[in-house]
């Protein structure tokens, strides 16, 4: 779903700017709490590497659910925000703390997003290559994780087949 998402996105840099600007519209009019948070995630940095990556992550994985979950993907309100923001923060601290553990939390997340875990990897793997050294490695860190919390967000307001809402187990390929 993912690759078939980025495919559609024309390889024109004008055309490109355009459909993720239209991406982003829509993710604002139906995901307005998530994508006021990711717009000021966004806006926090100045590295325009990291904030352009950012931008088009941002965009495609919302495009992912809403093809995948056309009739069932429901809004992420602030209340939801603030529990994937809490969920992975806790899942972090949990994780930093106990030697033993082998997985960090994006590992976690990719036990029920493969395909799309691995497409923001292979992107900021590519971001990094592009920018040769000169990336701030801070601000993209705190974009991986805002995607990250896009992703676990996203991931609860699907509605199961019978309506309920929760993580879904359902995985975008």
């Amino acid at each position: 779903m993912i690759h078939a998402i980025e495919g559609s996105l024309d390889d024109d840099e004008d055309a490109l700017q355009e459909s993720l600007d239209q991406g982003f519209g829509e993710l604002d009019r139906r995901q307005s709490a998530l994508a006021g948070w990711l717009a000021d995630q966004l806006a926090r940095t100045g590295d325009e590497l990291v904030q352009s990556l950012g931008y088009f992550l941002a965009v495609t994985v919302y495009l992912a659910f809403r093809e995948a979950f056309p009739t069932r993907l429901h809004e992420v309100d602030e209340d939801a925000l603030g529990m994937a923001r809490e969920t992975l923060a806790t899942d972090e601290q949990l994780r930093a703390e106990d030697p033993s553990e082998v997985l960090d939390s994006d590992d976690v997340i990719a036990m029920s997003q493969p395909a799309l875990v691995a497409f923001v990897q292979h992107h900021v793997d590519e971001a990094l290559e592009q920018g040769e050294g000169e990336v701030d490695l801070d601000e993209l860190e705190r974009i991986y994780r805002s995607i990250l919390v896009e992703v676990i967000a996203l991931s609860h307001a699907v509605a199961s087949p019978t309506g309920e809402l929760g993580p879904t187990r359902e995985m975008l390929a």
